[in-house]
C-alpha cells in the first residue's frame, strides 16, 4: 500500500519510465568485483549500496509479488523473473540516477520531501497530517520513516530529472497526427482460417511413422526424476512437548508487549461502485463519466439494489461481488474513499466520491466498532504463541546439537546406530508424487532434488520445524519404450500433423491469392475455403474486427498498396490468410478531440527515451562492480 501512496507522488511518466528502463538495465550486465566496503553489495563509481539496503529492497519486492499471487508464488517464478538480478540492478541504476543528477545540479531538498509526505492524503486526518497516523501506517508496512522518506526523495529527484530532459522532448504537429492515424484509421479485412481441428480426420498414422515421431521428441516423454531417502526430523510441537508451563507473569507481559494484535481498529463494511478515470481522460470524457454515475447514484436512492447495479455498472473486480469490500479499516483505504466511508451512517449511499482510480459512489452495510481483546480472553491464543515461539526456539537448537553429531558420528548410519533418533526411509518417489509425509514442502522437496547420491543435506527449514536429509538412490529421467506411452504419442502426432496440414494450406493460399487478380476471394473459392469478412476497426477497437487480438494487429498494417501481409498469420492451431479490403480515414473532428492528449503522450514517450539515453550514457561512463558474496 504504502508503494502505491509514494507512486502516487509523481507524475504516471516517471513510472512508465522507471519500470521500462529497469528491464532494459538489467541486460547491462556489470562487474563482479568488490571496490566498496565490506558490506557493499555493489559498487557505483566507488560509492556503496549496503547489503542491509539491497535486502530491504530484496524482502519488499518478494513482498509485493507474494501479495500479487495471493501469498503463495507459482513454482519457479522467482528463477524465471531473475528476482535477485532486478533488485540489485534497480539499486544500481537508482543510484546511477542520484550521481547524474548531482552533477547536473538536481536535488530533492528535506523540505520538498516534508512538504510531499504532508501532501499525501493518507497520512491526513480531517485534513491535517498526523505523525502518528504516518508512523503506524509505515510500522503496519514493515518500513521505517527514514526508508519511505528516501524513496520518496528518489521519486522527486526522478520527476526533476525527467523534467530536466523534458526541454528536449519537442513533439511537431505532423508527429502527433501521424499516431491519430496510427491508432484511429480503420480497416476491414477478408480473411480465410485454417484450424487443425479441421485436418485431424487427414491425418494417417502407422507403426513407423509413430517411431520416427517419438524418436524425434524422445525428450518430451521423460520420466521425472526421481530419489530415495532416508531422513530425519525435528518437529516444533515435539520439541515444545517437555517444555515446562508458562507462568502467568509471561503471559501478561506478552499481552503488554503485543497489545496491538489485540487491538483492532473501527472498520466499515463498505459496497461501491466504480467508473474509472485515468490521466488521459479529458475534461469532457470525466464529465461524461461522471454523468453515468450520477445516474446510477440516482437509481440507487430511489431503491434499486445496490449490489445488482454494482454488477451491472461498476468497473473494479469487485464487480462481481456486488461491489463488496468486506470489513475494511480506515488506513486500508485511499483518502478520499475513508474520509467519506467513515462519515457515513449505517445504510447510508455517499455522494460521488473521486479518487485516483476515478468515480465512486459507496454504500455502509455495517459498522464494526474498535475494540480490545481483554487479557483472560486472549490467554488462549498467547500460551499457544508462546509455546509456537519455544517449539521453534528448541527445535532450532535441537537440530544444530542433532546435525553437529550427526557430523562427529561420520554418518546419518552411525548416528541412529547410537539410538539418538530414528531415521525415516522413503522408497522412490517423483517431485510430483512425493510420500504424504513430505508433500507440500516445496524447501524440502528443492533439497532432495538438488542432491546427488550419497550426499547428505544441511538443515532444512520446513513448515512444521526441521529436516536433514540423505540421498541413498538417484533415477535419471528415462526415455520409457514406445509401446509404453503409444496412446499419448499417436495424440500428439495427430495434433501435431493437423497443425502442420493446417500450416500448409494457408501458406498454400497466400501465395496463391498474392499472385492472382482475382485476389483472396478467387483463390478461397478454389480450395473449397470458407471467405469470411471482418468489421471496419482501428488500433483501439481491434476487439471489434471479430478476429484473435494478435491476427488484427497484423491486419493493421495492410493497406492498398501492401494488400497481403508476408506470411501467414497465428493465434493458437489456427492459422489466418488476410486481404486487406477497405480502409476508412478517421474523422477530423476527433483528431481536434484528441490532439492535446495524444500530444501529451508523444512527449512523455520522448522524455521516456531520452531518460533512457541519459542513463546509458551514464552506464557507460561509470564504473560497476558488484559482490556476489552478498547475494541471497
Amino acid at each position: 500500500m504504502l508503494d502505491f501512496l509514494r507512486r502516487k507522488a509523481q507524475s504516471t511518466t516517471i513510472q512508465i519510465a522507471i519500470l521500462a528502463i529497469v528491464l532494459v538495465f538489467i541486460f547491462w550486465g556489470v562487474g563482479t568485483n568488490q571496490n566498496g566496503g565490506a558490506d557493499s553489495v555493489a559498487t557505483v563509481n566507488k560509492e556503496g549500496i549496503p547489503y542491509q539496503e539491497y535486502q530491504r529492497a530484496y524482502e519488499q519486492t518478494l513482498a509485493g509479488y507474494r501479495q500479487q499471487f495471493g501469498g503463495n508464488l507459482p513454482q519457479g517464478l522467482l528463477e524465471a523473473l531473475n528476482l535477485k538480478e532486478q533488485v540489485l540492478n534497480q539499486l544500481i541504476q537508482q543510484l546511477l540516477m542520484k550521481q547524474g543528477a548531482a552533477e547536473a545540479g538536481l536535488i530533492a531538498s528535506d523540505e520538498e520531501v516534508r512538504k510531499t509526505i504532508e501532501q499525501m492524503e493518507s497520512f491526513r486526518e480531517n485534513g491535517i497530517f498526523n505523525m502518528d497516523r504516518y508512523k503506524g501506517l509505515l510500522s503496519s508496512s514493515r518500513m521505517t520513516p527514514a526508508d519511505f522518506e528516501k524513496s520518496v526523495r528518489a521519486d522527486l529527484l526522478n520527476n526533476k530529472i525527467l523534467s530536466h530532459l523534458s526541454r528536449f522532448a519537442r513533439v511537431s504537429d505532423s508527429e502527433i497526427l501521424e499516431r491519430f492515424s496510427q491508432e484511429n484509421d480503420q480497416v476491414r479485412l477478408a480473411y480465410v482460417a485454417f484450424s487443425a481441428e479441421d485436418f485431424r480426420d487427414k491425418v494417417t498414422s502407422d507403426d513407423s511413422a509413430l517411431a520416427a515421431f517419438y524418436e524425434a521428441g524422445k525428450t518430451a516423454y521423460l520420466s521425472e526424476p526421481q530419489v530415495k531417502l532416508r531422513y530425519l526430523t525435528i518437529r516444533h510441537e515435539q520439541a515444545a512437548a517437555g517444555a515446562p508451563p508458562f507462568g502467568e507473569a509471561e503471559i501478561e507481559q506478552y499481552y503488554l508487549t503485543n497489545l496491538d494484535r489485540f487491538s483492532y481498529p473501527e472498520q466499515r463494511r463498505v459496497r461501491h461502485i466504480l467508473v474509472k478515470t485515468n490521466a488521459e481522460d479529458n475534461q469532457e470524457l470525466r464529465a461524461v463519466k461522471r454523468q453515468k454515475l450520477e445516474t446510477i447514484l440516482a437509481l440507487a436512492r430511489k431503491g434499486q439494489d445496490f449490489a445488482e447495479l454494482a454488477r451491472e455498472h461498476s468497473e473494479d473486480i469487485s464487480s462481481s461481488q456486488g461491489g463488496d469490500l468486506g470489513f475494511v479499516a480506515r488506513g486500508q483505504m485511499v483518502g478520499p474513499f475513508a474520509e467519506a466511508a467513515f462519515a457515513m451512517s449505517e445504510g447510508a449511499i455517499s455522494e460521488i466520491v473521486e479518487t485516483d482510480f476515478g468515480f465512486h459512489i459507496i454504500k455502509l452495510e455495517a459498522i464494526k466498532e474498535a475494540a480490545v481483546v481483554p487479557p483472560a480472553q486472549a490467554r488462549e491464543q498467547i500460551v499457544a504463541e508462546l509455546q509456537k515461539r519455544q517449539g521453534q526456539e528448541i527445535a532450532f537448537q535441537l537440530a544444530n546439537k542433532t546435525y553437529e553429531g550427526i557430523i562427529a558420528a561420520g554418518s546419518l548410519d552411525k548416528y541412529a546406530e547410537a539410538g539418538h533418533v530414528p531415521v525415516l526411509t522413503t522408497e522412490f518417489f517423483s517431485r510430483a508424487n512425493p510420500p504424504k509425509e513430505l508433500a507440500g514442502d516445496e524447501a524440502l522437496l528443492n533439497t532432495a532434488f538438488s542432491l546427488k547420491k550419497g550426499e547428505l543435506s544441511s538443515l532444512v527449514e520446513t513448515r512444521a520445524g526441521y529436516a536433514i536429509l540423505f540421498v541413498d538412490e538417484v533415477r535419471e529421467p528415462q526415455a520409457p519404450p514406445l509401446a509404453e506411452v503409444r496412446t499419448r504419442v499417436e495424440k500428439d502426432f495427430i495434433a501435431s500433423r493437423a497443425r502442420t496440414l493446417a500450416r500448409e494450406a494457408a501458406v498454400a493460399l497466400l501465395g496463391a491469392a498474392a499472385k492472382s487478380s482475382g485476389g483472396l476471394a478467387a483463390e478461397a473459392g478454389k480450395a473449397g475455403a470458407a471467405l469470411k469478412e471482418s468489421e471496419f476497426y482501428a488500433k483501439a477497437t481491434m476487439a471489434a474486427s471479430g478476429l484473435p487480438g494478435a491476427i488484427a494487429a497484423q491486419g493493421l498494417a495492410l493497406s492498398a498498396a501492401t494488400p497481403f501481409p508476408e506470411t501467414v498469420a497465428e493465434a493458437g492451431d489456427t492459422f489466418y490468410v488476410l486481404q486487406f479490403k477497405e480502409g476508412r480515414k478517421a474523422a477530423e473532428e476527433e483528431f481536434a478531440k484528441q490532439k492535446a492528449g495524444l500530444a501529451e503522450l508523444l512527449k512523455q514517450e520522448k522524455q521516456l527515451q531520452l531518460m533512457g539515453q541519459w542513463l546509458a550514457y551514464l552506464r557507460s561512463d561509470a564504473r560497476v562492480t558488484t559482490s556476489r558474496n552478498f547475494l541471497p
